[in-house]
């Protein structure tokens, strides 16, 4: 199928498809609008007019110079930027050769107020720059129609009104086509910078070393009540598959609401001609995110992605988030939270506030090796969070297969009462983590599995700020879990394990300067607790229950065990203990 005569539509991007919806209760539970029947903020879709650039009196002869390059210029185009050109550019890119190279000279400013609509092959390039001063308050300032078009090392500026709630966006550099490069490019001043549109199955996009600057966002900000802002203001977007974003430098204009940094989502119901990489096979490296972005990389329905050794910092929601993905990986990024507890841009829609989020029914993600630096305030630094899915708002669904690996979570003069939250996922597996909380009250600490389902966490390194409050690992639910491996210092309760019927494995594992060592309140399934060592002021083992076996487990309290079966062994503080036929005996060691 010809992807140049597909019906371009105008309500392309979705409000958050896969983001919390509006409602004033703690989890989002509002149904989603499909493609047939938008949202409040999304626009019914309408046909682009593509209309042809009209040609002025003096065309240029593009025979006059080298048949492969061509230097902007000519009658009608000042290259001063003092007076516009619009009118003589179009009609001057019109009388290209298809496959030519467009030079913006270095040093060459040139004024225009429309789009720049290129529907054949061209290579713009060049350290000049295309400066649009208006006419582009719902308009894209180039759009490339012709698959194999590129745009190198020029400048596209814009310092115009924009139109907020238009059905069409601002956008810098707007991409109907496979194969398009956009490379060392500086954007300033747009709504949107680079857009792949999403009703093209478009492919092969590379976007790399570009700047894309001052994006200007349409949301309320903090303390508005309003839901605008979640279906525009996006650095760079990519629909579709087979697609590299690399080493870009991309911000959001201090003092705005913008909704996304960088941006991968699916195509969904935009799908007609998928091919084998449907929603796929999209590469995020190397590229520094920084401002008021209300999530600074954002993954949504993709699978086979990857997010790697990018640096993102002052988002207001999430810094790094996957959404309904599959087999995708955040692995070795850095993520600065400087978010204040008054900032509260898109508030309607209640987010649970996090540095790296796992929003809903994600398929085996990846997060390994990132480390998160929390200056502000953070409920949680990584978080699985569990939500409803459109077809079923009653049946909250949680991320399954997750891996949370060997990354380090810092605290750097912020709070952070939660390191990471397993909310309702399906064997999650916590392994190697460095966790610093400040503890405050209520069921914090440093893993917090809730409903989580044969859940494993191991070798976990979690420091608390004080032994008063929280919980080193607190399990939540009647999923199995094993505890094993893990050092937890400087809080109330090391490891926690309560109302667990599906059994509980906790080997290994050391607390130190803690006032309890174990708490298994509830925990009727058959239970493991064997060579733990709990350094306690208080009790070792609180309500231990019948059906836990201790295998020559450090008691390390004085009081007389509760539970266990006949052959436990127990030894600590100069004591032997020995479960005889369900009657605990001791003697004491010289």
């Amino acid at each position: 199928m010809d992807k140049t005569s597909r019906r371009e539509r105008s309500g392309w991007w979705r409000s958050g498809a896969a983001e919390p919806q509006p409602t004033p209760e703690p989890e989002p539970t509002a149904d989603e609008p499909g493609p047939e029947e938008p949202g409040p903020d999304e626009p019914a879709p309408s046909p682009d007019t593509g209309e042809e650039p009209s040609t002025p009196d003096a065309v240029p002869d593009a025979a006059t110079v080298a048949p492969a390059e061509h230097v902007l210029g000519g009658p009608g185009i000042d290259t001063t930027g003092a007076v516009l050109s619009t009118a003589a550019v179009k009609a001057w890119f019109a009388a290209l050769p298809d496959g030519a190279t467009a030079v913006v000279r270095g040093g060459d400013v040139v004024a225009l107020d429309g789009t720049l609509r290129l529907d054949r092959r061209v290579d713009i390039r060049g350290g000049g720059e295309l400066r649009f001063v208006g006419g582009l308050s719902a308009a894209s300032a180039l759009k490339l129609i012709a698959d194999g078009s590129s745009v190198r090392d020029v400048r596209v500026t814009y310092s115009g009104p924009i139109d907020g709630g238009a059905a069409e966006r601002n956008v810098g550099i707007d991409i109907h086509a496979d194969d398009v490069v956009v490379d060392g490019v500086t954007l300033d001043g747009f709504q949107n910078g680079i857009v792949v549109r999403p009703f093209g199955e478009y492919q092969g996009t590379v976007v790399t070393n570009c700047h894309v600057l001052n994006i200007r966002g349409a949301g309320g900000g903090s303390g508005s009540a309003s839901t605008a802002g979640e279906d525009r203001g996006d650095g760079i977007t990519v629909w579709g598959a087979r697609a590299t974003v690399i080493g870009n430098v991309v911000s959001a204009a201090a003092g705005t609401d913008a909704r996304i940094g960088i941006h991968a989502e699916s195509l969904g119901d935009y799908a007609v001609d998928p091919g084998p990489w449907l929603d796929s096979m999209i590469a995020i490296s190397g590229n520094v995110v920084s401002g008021p972005f209300r999530r600074g990389i954002a993954l949504e329905g993709v699978s086979h992605t990857s997010v790697s050794a990018n640096t993102v910092s002052d988002a207001t929601w999430w810094g790094i988030s996957m959404s309904d993905t599959r087999s995708t990986s955040v692995v070795g990024n850095a993520v600065r939270w400087t978010r204040t507890e008054n900032q509260t841009p898109g508030s309607a829609w209640n987010p649970p506030r996090c540095p790296i989020m796992v929003y809903r029914g994600a398929q085996s993600p990846i997060i390994s090796a990132n480390v998160v630096e929390i200056l502000g305030a953070a409920p949680a630094a990584i978080r699985l969070h569990a939500a409803p899915l459109p077809t079923g708002p009653s049946t909250l669904v949680g991320a399954v297969d997750a891996i949370i690996a060997d990354n380090v979570i810092r605290l750097t003069g912020g709070t952070c009462p939660t390191g990471i939250s397993l909310d309702r996922a399906v064997r999650p597996m916590v392994s190697g983590n460095q966790i610093a909380v400040s503890v405050a009250t209520g069921s914090v600490g440093g893993v917090i599995s809730y409903l989580a389902e044969d859940a494993v966490i191991s070798d976990n390194s979690i420091t608390g700020s004080a032994t008063s409050n929280g919980y080193g690992i607190l399990h939540q639910g009647a999923g199995s879990i094993v505890v094993t491996g893990n050092r937890i210092d400087r809080i109330r309760v090391a490891v926690a394990v309560n109302n667990c019927t599906g059994g509980a494995t906790v080997v290994g594992n050391t607390g130190r300067d803690c006032e309890y060592g174990l708490d298994t309140y509830g925990t009727t399934g058959q239970s493991v607790v064997q060579g733990n060592r709990w350094e306690s002021s208080n009790t070792a083992h609180a309500n231990a229950q019948p059906n836990t076996s201790y295998l020559s487990t450090r008691h390390m309290g004085l009081a007389r065990p509760y539970g266990g079966r006949s052959g436990d062994i127990l030894v600590g503080n100069g004591r032997l203990w020995v479960n005889d036929q369900g009657t605990w005996r001791w003697t004491t060691l010289s």
